[in-house]
């Protein structure tokens, strides 16, 4: 358990501060506009058949560098979640709901860049509704999403002595998911390359942060047993199995399950703050009074509800 701990913290740290420096922001974003320029590149190539492009390369076309390059800010956005988790998994869960925005809106430009402008529009029409729904649905997230952390309060659920423990188990929890992470972008990289079609594990990086939520779960039980504590985390699992059903969703249904794992993550927040706040009102009218001093009058008791 030692060398475990000695790992964390010798991998943890310098990985988060290389992330979110500065420096590295502006890496990713050379990145994101070579990724578009390239796309576009290989897309005048293929309109003007240039070169005789394989697979995959063979197919990218201009629309398609707007959808390439939200893929890759989307996992750039994954990789932050992953380092979100040691610190709530309130704060984790909205990091999910911020990427499943960006999903909803990539499947916007997905339908869009199979949109041919030289075909009238009533002929397309169903393309264009799946575009509405899409984008109206991560309008509707993003909405959702500042209500979510507008009603949040952030409460310690670990004793002092016991919160950096529960921080180092969190933070190795994050780099195990970091890991399998890399390894379902690699995997995904060779399918396209095998098969020259691009399929994205979204959906499977979902149903590892159900495990991980899970885990984290049980994790919190040897740090505490407060009931609504428990509720709102096995609450918050349930947000991230609601997600990844909207991820495997149809067209329509898929914004209508984003949505609505929304509302039910506020809802969540809000009521174990109601509940919380009520039951520590509930504590201080009911707790015994302290014997009164000699010679000191005791104060009368106070009728109860």
């Amino acid at each position: 358990m030692q060398y475990l701990t000695a790992f964390v913290d010798y991998t943890y740290p310098p990985l988060r501060t290389f992330w979110e420096s500065r420096r590295t922001a502006h890496y990713l974003s050379v990145a994101l506009v070579t990724t578009f320029s390239l796309s576009m590149a290989l897309a005048v190539v293929n309109y003007w058949h240039l070169l005789a492009l394989p697979g995959l390369l063979a197919r990218c076309h201009f629309l398609q560098a707007v959808e390439v390059s939200f893929t890759l800010l989307l996992f750039f956005e994954m990789v932050s979640l992953v380092f979100v988790i040691p610190d709530s998994i309130a704060n984790s869960i909205g990091k999910q709901i911020e990427i499943l925005s960006l999903v909803l809106l990539r499947s916007s430009f997905k339908e869009f860049s199979h949109y041919n402008f030289e075909r009238p529009l009533q002929s397309q029409l169903e393309s264009v509704y799946k575009m509405v729904a899409d984008g109206g649905g991560a309008l509707l997230v993003f909405l959702l999403l500042s209500l979510y952390y507008g009603v949040q309060r952030h409460r310690a659920i670990t004793p002092e002595a016991d919160r950096a423990g529960f921080v180092q188990l969190k933070q190795l929890m994050a780099l195990l998911v970091l890991a399998a992470l890399l390894l379902l972008i690699g995997h995904d990289v060779m399918q396209a390359l095998r098969t020259g079609h691009w399929v994205q594990s979204v959906d499977r990086f979902y149903l590892l942060l159900i495990y991980a939520d899970v885990l984290l779960l049980l994790v919190a039980f040897r740090y505490t047993l407060h009931y609504p504590d428990i509720f709102r985390y096995s609450a918050f699992v349930l947000v991230t199995v609601f997600i990844r059903f909207s991820l495997l969703a149809p067209v329509y249904y898929n914004a209508l399950l984003g949505v609505f794992s929304v509302v039910f993550a506020i809802a969540v927040v809000y009521f174990h703050t109601v509940f919380t706040d009520g039951r520590l009102a509930y504590i201080a009218r009911h707790q015994p009074r302290p014997p009164a001093a000699a010679g000191e009058v005791a104060a009368p008791p106070q009728p109860r509800e």
